[in-house]
């Protein structure tokens, strides 16, 4: 199934819950479920079953001209990210010439975790800012995958039933800020409001044959900036699990991404610019896309 949140367009107010069928999205709301995903995806299998049955009714439908649609998850209780998961990135990472993290030790013995705040949640295609204090913005184009349960400590072989879903993340960076330190402040340089679009929606692993051999591509402006497969990752989603897991709870509707392959702006330094346009997308689960505006004044709140 292929879960959405969005807002009609005729009555933008109320944020619904529904799935994408034959090309138009059927509204849950008619039914019992409930009218968010997380309460959602705590139903677990029953939510599905109901949802399955009503969407074979084929009522309540929209057109996708007649939606907005939100990020599938519109408030995360954590948002945690994979840094430097496969392995041509980590090369070109350690290739870097007169830059900031030049001193920094790269360690490959374990994943590198850190977490994006929630706020920097954004709609699949909302618009992200470009901030007056750095224009040094980079583009991630990741897999994503969200959390099903309440688990800890879980061992690989159960993780694949921890997994909800998989998504399409772009995991935009501030990279000066990133390289503060040190030590690098990953928080810093990686939860700028509007800096974690991801979506269109989430694929529920019935629908996934194999998350770890998904082709992934980001481009920038049409032009193709990143090629690569899941396959090629270092730690794959189920280690992943086992790792984070092993320190603190994860929760229904924690969303994970695994990491971004090489041929991000970092090492080419030609940074996001007001007017790009970035578009990521994965085989089995669909795109996202993105404009890059300058930071409007109106997000000053004091």
């Amino acid at each position: 199934m292929k879960l959405v949140t969005f807002l009609s367009q005729k009555n933008p107010s109320i944020s619904k819950i529904g799935a994408i069928h034959k090309e138009v999205v059927i509204d849950f709301s008619a039914t019992d479920l409930p009218n968010n995903m997380i309460d959602f995806i705590k139903m677990g299998k029953t939510g599905l079953d109901i949802a399955n049955d009503y969407l074979q009714l084929e009522e309540g439908s929209y057109f996708m001209d007649e939606i907005i649609l939100k990020s599938p998850i519109l408030n995360p209780n954590k948002v945690l990210a994979v840094g430097l998961n496969y392995k041509k990135h980590v090369e070109e990472a350690k290739d870097l010439k007169d830059h900031h993290s030049n001193n920094v030790q790269i360690q490959e013995e374990y994943p590198t975790i850190f977490n994006k705040q929630n706020s920097s949640v954004n709609d699949p295609y909302g618009d992200v800012h470009l901030p007056k204090d750095s224009n040094w913005l980079d583009y991630e184009g990741e897999m994503g995958f969200i959390i099903k349960k309440e688990c800890r400590r879980v061992p690989y072989e159960n993780a694949e039933n921890c997994i909800y879903g998989y998504t399409v993340v772009n995991d935009f960076t501030i990279r000066d800020w990133q390289f503060r330190g040190p030590p690098h402040t990953m928080t810093m340089g990686k939860s700028w409001d509007t800096h974690c679009p991801f979506g269109p929606c989430i694929v529920t692993t019935d629908e996934i044959i194999d998350p770890h051999n998904l082709n992934l591509k980001t481009y920038v402006n049409n032009e193709e900036r990143q090629n690569t497969n899941t396959n090629l990752m270092t730690y794959d989603c189920f280690s992943l699990i086992e790792y984070i897991s092993t320190a603190f709870t994860l929760m229904p509707g924690d969303l994970i991404a695994t990491g971004t392959p090489e041929g991000s702006a970092l090492a080419t330094q030609n940074w996001l610019k007001c007017g790009d346009r970035i578009k990521v997308e994965i085989d089995d689960i669909g795109f996202i896309e993105n404009n890059i505006i300058n930071e409007p004044k109106s997000t000053s709140q004091f």
